[in-house]
Order: C-alpha cells, then structure tokens, then sequence
C-alpha cells in the first residue's frame, strides 16, 4: 500500500517526503515512502489508521504478511544524515610532571557536595 500524500512529512536534512511509523516498542520510525523489496521494514496501516512498522531482521523477525509491504528506513537512504561516530575521541593530552612536593589538586578530587550547615561549628 503506498501512503498518501497528507502522510507524508518533508525530512529536517533532506527535505523529501517521509513517512513515520509506530514500531512495535511504540517508537517512532521514518521510512521512504515508495514500497522497496530490500527494505528490512515491514510496514501496514492499522484499523484506525495508524502505519505500523516492525523489523524483518533479527532472531524471531517473520516473513511479511499479505497486508504489510516492505519499506526502507529514512535513516539509510537520507543524503544529509548526521554521520556516525566510527572512530574513539582521541584522549587530551598527558599531564607535565610536577615537582614531588607539590599536589596537583584535580577536579575529580574536590568535594561535590558543601559541607551540611548543621554539622559546621558557630562562631
């Protein structure tokens, strides 16, 4: 079943038409609108409307039904997707030697919570 146009929304990257799902967590999911044979989505609209989609990939996934087409998630077709982080932060730089007797006093060691005012003494 291909959507209609009142379903589909532009993309915030891209600007082309996409259509958003319910997945079967609840979650929502943007796929392309056209009905594609390699898509991993298996998509259908419910009795009141809503298009559903849930994956052919994974351990339990089934065959698409008569009523569910294959879709193809935005996400992988989108020419102005946020790229994705492949490659670990490179780590800051290492620290100069001090001189042995002076403490270097790091943020990871300061107090993170002030001391009580009930447990201060009054003057």
């Amino acid at each position: 079943m291909i959507p209609a146009p009142s379903e589909l929304r532009p993309c915030r990257a891209c600007h082309k038409p996409i259509l958003w799902t319910t997945t079967v967590a609840g979650r929502r999911l943007a796929v392309d609108p056209v009905p594609d044979e390699t898509g991993n989505q298996a998509c259908h609209k419910d009795h009141a409307g809503v298009w559903r989609s849930r994956s052919l990939t994974g351990a339990e996934a089934h065959a698409p039904k008569g009523w569910e087409d294959r879709f193809v998630p935005h996400v992988a077709t989108c020419p102005k997707r946020r790229p994705v982080q492949t490659a670990l932060p490179a780590m800051p730089p290492a620290r100069a030697a001090l001189p042995p007797n002076v403490g270097r006093f790091d943020p990871a060691r300061r107090r993170t919570t002030p001391t009580p005012r009930s447990t201060r003494r009054r003057s």
